[in-house]
């Protein structure tokens, strides 16, 4: 899984921002350098390294906390970023983090206003799903909530975060958890 994440985003980073008008045109067929961040080919992005962060504090249970110094170091002192920099961050990921450093709970940290929905919990949450992956459905819903709460803490955050891990918590479980036959899984 975090392979997958780091590869898939570094083929994204140099044409984040492109229009699909653009991709037609000129589709990302291998790894690509200096587009939009101005990136050597093969540079994964905050995406990454966020996810890589969440994964990382995971591996010593589920703590908001330690999760939020996680990513306070990569934002303060470039952890787990590809080239040790920084060169790319959200606006409501900026502005957790920052209230974070001024001393916020992590608790309280994500806005969850309209204006500051976006998909930067998504981006980096695929790691919960090893840890909440045997869990009852609404001990699921409750950690996916206050993980994505950290710097997204709107309501369409957090479901787009917790149907991703229900189709990952799937996916993990094979095609026969899906009740489909398996040809209908592969043809």
């Amino acid at each position: 899984m975090l392979l997958g994440t780091a590869v898939g985003d570094a083929l994204g980073v140099p044409v984040e921002f492109h229009s699909r008008t653009s991709l037609r045109e000129k589709p990302v067929t291998g790894m690509r350098g200096y587009g939009s961040h101005n990136q050597p080919p093969g540079t994964f992005s905050d995406d990454t390294s966020l996810t890589l962060c969440l994964a990382e504090s995971l591996t010593r249970g589920f703590d908001l906390q330690d999760q939020a110094r996680q990513f306070l170091k990569w934002l303060q002192e470039d952890y787990w970023t590809a080239r040790g920099d920084l060169f790319d961050i959200g606006f409501s990921t900026d502005s957790a983090l920052t209230a974070i450093s001024r001393g916020v709970p992590p608790e309280e940290s994500g806005a969850n206003e309209e204006n500051s929905n976006g998909n930067g919990s998504l981006m980096r949450i695929s790691p919960l799903l090893f840890h909440l992956h045997s869990k009852p459905a609404k001990e699921r819903f409750h950690l996916t909530r206050i993980a994505s709460g950290v710097t997204h803490a709107h309501i369409r955050s957090v479901a787009g975060c917790y149907y991703y891990l229900e189709f990952l918590r799937e996916l993990y479980d094979g095609p026969h958890s899906l009740n489909l036959p398996c040809s209908a899984c592969f043809p």
